[in-house]
């Protein structure tokens, strides 16, 4: 088992994308709805890919707290990053984006800094670490289009668990992640400006083969959730204003549950909520073609619900 497959980074929410990508929902949102998604998805899966990076940065530097470094610059094999170590000894890194290197697919270039500080553990290894990450100009721009995203604010992760691989590997550890954000600044392109809050828990298992009498090998499932409070809401995964200074919020009724046999995008099963602008869109994860919760081992699809003014209905799609 390659540790790279277990990743720490949120899997990006086909629910976001399926939203905005459907030609037969576009048909039925307002380009405002449409840009809203559009938005949250790459909320979503940008500061996903920043967790993934700092992990496997903090995989090859062996946590924090090291004194025996002779380069105050670390050469990162991560996309167009330095990390600089100067204050390594006191749990503390800054991640500087070169702003020109092309990378990922979409190609996009990353400029900025993230400050990487452990606040809480000796390690990052260590179950109850938190790393708090200081978003400073860290701007994603996709080459394509030139179109550009800006954060600039705070976000923490918690390592629930801890790491120990062979328990882990045996299927006698999970490894469970809390990731928080509190009025991050986002910035569009066109001079547009939003504010987003998230609170959402992710874990990783591991299903040893022989366990599952469906599937005759080992795999890794993967949970996510909402996993605060607000206003009597309860599994609230985001909230905030967005680029039209209109109040959203998305939370989850359920957990979405994915597993790699299937495919981590085909969910087995979830449903969560989006509200924005009165109107209110539910996805409900792993259903058969008739929309009802699948009896299969791997699912159909999924079922997209809308109340949108006068307008109600839904509809399933395939993965």
């Amino acid at each position: 088992m390659n540790k790279s497959v277990l990743k720490i980074v949120l899997v990006a929410l086909i629910s976001t994308s399926a939203l905005a990508g459907c030609g037969f929902l576009k048909n039925i949102l307002d380009a405002q709805i449409e840009q809203f998604n559009e938005d949250s998805n790459t909320y979503k899966s940008e500061l996903d890919q920043v967790d993934n990076d700092i992990n496997d940065a903090l995989a090859d530097i062996d946590g924090f707290g090291k004194t025996d470094y002779h380069d105050e610059i670390f050469s990162s094999p991560l996309c167009g990053v330095t990390i600089d170590c100067t204050d390594v000894s006191q749990g503390i890194l800054y991640f500087n984006f070169d702003g020109v290197t092309p990378c990922f697919s979409p190609s996009r270039t990353r400029d900025g800094q993230i400050k990487v500080e452990l606040v809480n553990g000796n390690s990052w290894s260590d179950a109850g670490a938190v790393i708090k990450q200081t978003f400073t100009d860290f701007k994603v721009t996709r080459l394509s289009n030139s179109r550009s995203i800006e954060f600039d604010g705070v976000k923490t992760l918690t390592n629930v668990d801890g790491h120990n691989w062979l328990q882990f590997l045996l299927g006698n550890q999970d490894y469970s992640y809390e990731s928080r954000s509190n009025d991050i600044q986002v910035s569009f392109d066109n001079g547009a400006s939003a504010e987003w809050n998230h609170a959402r828990s992710i874990t990783w298992s591991y299903v040893p083969a022989g366990t599952d009498p469906n599937v005759s090998y080992g795999y890794i499932g993967f949970t996510a959730t909402g996993d605060t409070t607000i206003n009597g809401v309860s599994g609230m995964d985001s909230w905030g204003v967005n680029r039209f200074g209109q109040d959203f919020i998305t939370y989850y009724n359920q957990p979405l549950v994915s597993n790699t046999y299937c495919g981590l995008w085909r969910f087995n099963s979830g449903q969560l909520v989006h509200e924005v602008n009165g109107d209110d869109y539910t996805l409900t994860l792993g259903v058969d073609q008739q929309g009802n919760p699948t009896a299969n081992t791997c699912a159909y699809g999924f079922e997209v619900s809308w109340n949108t003014g006068n307008n109600s209905n839904s509809a399933v799609f395939s993965y």
